[in-house]
């Protein structure tokens, strides 16, 4: 007897096999219906539908055939899917591969075998629809060909399970989620077929009334806003763009009011044609009305706001008294005692505490016109946090001592924890961060501009920069209003230059580079000497221009400045232009702010965290992890520091979403998730791929150390107790795990090998830890 060769891509065969999550499931009665179908037509004892797994094969359905399964050792239709066609035998005792087969010499055991394999994907078998005798046959070229076709229905009926199973738990996650689904027809006319079951949530209208063909929906919305969603909704249903975006009021049957981001696309049948829109809800009342609170509010809130993260304190100096708009508990983990008798002040690293008293010392002494500071404060658990602190005397007593002073600070550990890794990047968001602080307290461009351009020239190493504001509705655009200007070592220049910025100086731009910034938008990398006629700004003496980045300043994508940057003895990259983008956002809308005093924009952390983080387990999602490993991926290129991915599957997790709920099952993701990050390093990246499936990112850690963190984890997960409802859920993990090698072209690569890893550790038994091959 001679077992069946394995496939060329047997690891890629199990994985379909095994995301098809159809092996030991109860019969289905298409299946028993087919098996029947296929035993009448061909007149034989025995027909089964083989799945091949790594060491046995299940039959999904069988007709004269008692066993569920027998081992792959003995199977013919691995033969078959090894093969990659149908495979017919008139006789096995005449077939060398079976002679001593137990399943043809038993008793009345197999004398004619015809098996067709079930192809899932392209050259990829799963196994096959097969047809059994105890007696020879003689199999035609049409009835190979009517079990070749029957074997396709089955693959189909397969697809079609996997497919509606995905369909019917994306439903079920929609509707007991934020978001409501729905459909609109497009013929006769637009209406609504379809609601999620939780539309009442989003829009306070039932499924029946919406679904009441009298009804129209855009009745439901606010008259202010209905035209726009009409306009932009036909649009699409006239195939004019793919897609809407739109925020907009609806009136509850209550009379109250609820805005609905809305997200639509169109759906279309194999001609092209437009069959029906299909569309998404969420409820962004809390959002948008945080946002209208924002723009009727004064200044200086909605800055501070704008800065993120930002809490305000009052320093009362003779009581020796702090008070926050926080408590110490949610910044320190410690009680109120700390605000007395300063007694915070011993919390002050010690490195920091000379830094911290000098700059108060200057500003309480008269010498600076604010106190600001970055410093670490100890946390109660034993770590230090870093506060961005900015203060400033508003009450001094008779003797003219200072005795109140007002401040606002923020947590920037983050912030400083990464600052090593994306030095350039953070340096410009820290910028951002000064600039809207400066602007929070002075309300002056041109001193914001005083901060800004020194900071970016030191950036970009450049030798002269200017700053210049295009005048409310200017149509020529070739005037600017000077905010800033510096050229280093030409001191006497520079003082008489901020003389005349402060009385207020016009600028005239003239030149194709220029106006490409300025009427285009286009940012102008310069790279060689700029001629004279290219970029002219009267009646300015500027030194010659060997190199320059002339950048647009924007709000909301509308040009409404300029910053040249001139002379880098390095030159200048295009990849600085992606860098200095949130530099150039932030100096336009605070020229937007100073002339229009109005529309900040709301909680940037918020939407960063949203667009970074996996809502249900807190941690990095699959994009955020992504762009980690490739920018690993380029530091061990150009460094050859070690670094390590490890993918994680929960073993079996499908069973318990049957078996105890998707409730308890998302409760063993987030318990799951809270475990490993107990185990892991500071720097050790914990992701979310998707479903049940997680990945570490092990920077400085080669496959023995990222093997051992592996391994914590999983015992971790070993033994800890998953419960629900009084029940204990039996959870374990079986990890793939791959060191970053000089093979490996990119991230994809490496990501596979682990991936190869984990499925090696499934197939062995789950619960454990594999290490990748280094090729």
């Amino acid at each position: 007897m001679k077992s069946a060769p394995v496939p060329n891509n047997e690891l890629e065969r199990l994985h379909l096999l095994h995301e098809l999550d159809i092996l030991d499931t109860e019969p289905e009665p298409i299946f028993e219906k087919i098996t029947l179908m296929v035993k009448q037509l061909f007149g034989v004892e025995t027909v089964l539908i083989s799945l091949i797994d790594s060491d046995r094969q299940w039959f999904k359905s069988k007709v004269g055939f008692n066993a569920s399964e027998t081992p792959r050792e003995v199977s013919m239709c691995a033969h078959a899917i090894a093969q990659g066609s149908t495979m017919v035998i008139n006789d096995t005792r005449e077939d060398p591969r079976f002679i001593g087969n137990p399943l043809v010499t038993a008793s009345g055991g197999i004398r004619f075998y015809a098996g067709a394999p079930i192809e899932i994907a392209p050259q990829t078998y799963i196994g096959t629809l097969c047809v059994i005798d105890s007696k020879p046959h003689v199999f035609t070229a049409q009835q190979q060909q009517w079990l070749e076709t029957l074997a396709e229905w089955v693959k189909n009926e397969l697809l079609g399970r996997f497919a509606m199973s995905n369909y019917e738990q994306e439903r079920q996650v929609l509707a007991q989620g934020p978001v409501a689904a729905v459909v609109w027809q497009v013929e006769p006319e637009a209406h609504l077929i379809y609601v999620a079951e939780n539309v009442e949530r989003v829009l306070g209208y039932s499924e029946t009334y919406l679904l009441d063909p009298e009804v129209r929906y855009e009745t439901i919305v606010h008259s202010a806003d209905r035209q726009e969603l009409l306009k932009r909704m036909q649009a699409v249903l006239d195939g004019k763009q793919e897609s809407l975006e739109i925020e907009y009021r609806v009136v509850t049957p209550s009379q109250d009011i609820r805005w609905v981001h809305h997200f639509a696309r169109a759906d279309r049948d194999h001609s092209g044609k437009i069959v029906r829109v299909r569309g998404y809800l969420h409820d962004s009342t809390k959002r948008k009305n945080l946002e209208l609170s924002l723009q009727h509010a004064n200044q200086s809130i909605a800055m501070a706001l704008e800065a993120g993260n930002l809490a305000t304190w009052e320093w009362y100096l003779f009581d020796q008294w702090v008070e926050v708009d926080h408590t110490w508990e949610e910044l320190l983990g410690r009680d109120e005692t700390y605000a007395r008798n300063n007694k915070w002040a011993e919390l002050i690293h010690p490195q920091d505490y000379q830094r911290v008293r000098s700059a108060l010392q200057q500003h309480l002494k008269g010498k600076s016109e604010r106190f600001e500071s970055r410093f670490r404060l100890l946390h109660a658990d034993g770590h230090y946090i870093w506060l961005h602190s900015i203060g400033k005397v508003i009450e001094t007593n008779e003797q003219g001592l200072a005795q109140r002073m007002v401040g606002i600070h923020h947590d920037i550990t983050s912030e400083v924890m990464n600052e090593q890794r994306r030095r350039q990047q953070e340096a410009v968001l820290s910028l951002v961060s000064s600039v809207q602080h400066e602007f929070l307290f002075v309300n002056d461009f041109s001193e914001v501009c005083d901060v800004a351009l020194p900071k970016l020239m030191e950036l970009t190493d450049s030798k002269a920069g200017l700053i210049g504001e295009l005048p409310d509705n200017s149509r020529s655009r070739n005037m600017l209003w000077l905010h800033g200007l510096r050229i280093l070592e030409d001191e006497t220049k520079n003082s008489a230059y901020q003389k005349l910025i402060k009385q207020g100086l016009d600028v005239e731009v003239s030149g194709e580079l220029a106006l490409h910034v300025l009427v285009r938008g286009e940012p102008q990398l310069c790279p060689n000497p700029v001629q004279p006629e290219e970029a002219v700004f009267h009646p300015l003496e500027l030194p010659e221009l060997k190199n320059a980045l002339i950048l647009p300043l924007y709000f909301k994508q509308h040009v409404v400045g300029m910053l040249l940057l001139a002379n880098s003895e390095n030159g200048y990259q295009r990849e600085q232009l992606a860098t200095l983008k949130p530099m150039l956002n932030t100096l336009g809308t605070l020229m937007h702010i100073r002339r229009m005093d109005e529309e900040r924009q709301f909680a940037v952390d918020e939407l960063r965290r949203m667009a970074t983080i996996d809502e249900l387990t807190q941690i990095a999602n699959r994009r955020v992890f992504i762009e980690a490993a490739e920018q690993r991926f380029v530091e061990q290129q150009r460094y050859d520091m070690p670094v390590s991915v490890a993918i994680i599957d929960l073993d079996h997790f499908k069973k318990v979403n049957d078996s105890f709920g998707h409730a308890a099952g998302d409760k063993v993701l987030k318990q799951f998730t809270d475990v490993a990050k107990e185990v892991l390093r500071d720097g050790d990246l914990l992701g979310r791929q998707g479903g049940e499936e997680f990945g570490i990112l092990l920077p400085h850690a080669d496959i023995n150390q990222a093997m051992l963190a592996a391994e914590r984890v999983r015992d971790a997960i070993e033994k800890t107790e998953f419960s629900w409802d009084g029940k204990v859920i039996p959870v374990s993990i079986s990890i793939g795990v791959a060191q970053l090698m000089a093979t490996d072209n990119d991230v994809d690569r490496w990501f596979a090998r682990a991936d190869k890893a984990l499925y090696q550790a499934k197939s062995e038994g789950r619960n454990r830890c594999i290490a990748a091959d280094e090729v």
